[in-house]
């Protein structure tokens, strides 16, 4: 039996890349510090959750060594929200472009940034091993 789409939630991801001349070190710093604070300030920011995902580029130097492809991105915004509207509009609110968008010209290459839609189907929730035995959460 196939799981059915989530309606309780949907899920932007946004793909970013550092600003030209900008270190990784120095993104990922700004990013997490400077920019986090600005996002959770307006009022309009009413998301179920944000999450910052930053690129483990000590992970890549084995996968690089193989030969295998590995993906180009610094790093993924995650956005959790009731409804792809309500995400939208706190994009489009001027609170938010007065106080979050403007700041993003100082640590994003904003033309190579991508943003995926998605829509979720739980297939598992819960369920972690710990020690060789099954943890239900």
């Amino acid at each position: 039996m196939s799981a059915p789409f989530r309606t309780d939630r949907v899920r932007l991801i946004v793909f970013l890349n550092g600003k030209p001349g900008l270190s990784k070190e120095d993104f990922s710093h700004y990013w997490r510090t400077v920019h986090g604070d600005l996002f959770r300030s307006p009022d309009i920011v009413k998301v179920i959750k944000y999450e910052q995902g930053h690129a483990n580029d000590e992970f890549f130097v084995g996968p690089r060594r193989m030969g295998l492809p590995v993906a180009e991105w610094d790093g993924l915004m995650i956005l959790d929200g009731e409804s792809y509207e309500k995400l939208f509009a706190v994009f489009a609110s001027e609170e938010y472009a007065q106080k979050v968008a403007s700041d993003k010209v100082n640590f994003i290459d904003r033309p190579k940034c991508q943003i995926l839609p998605l829509d979720l189907a739980t297939l598992l929730e819960g369920r972690v091993e710990a020690r060789g035995r099954a943890v239900h959460l």
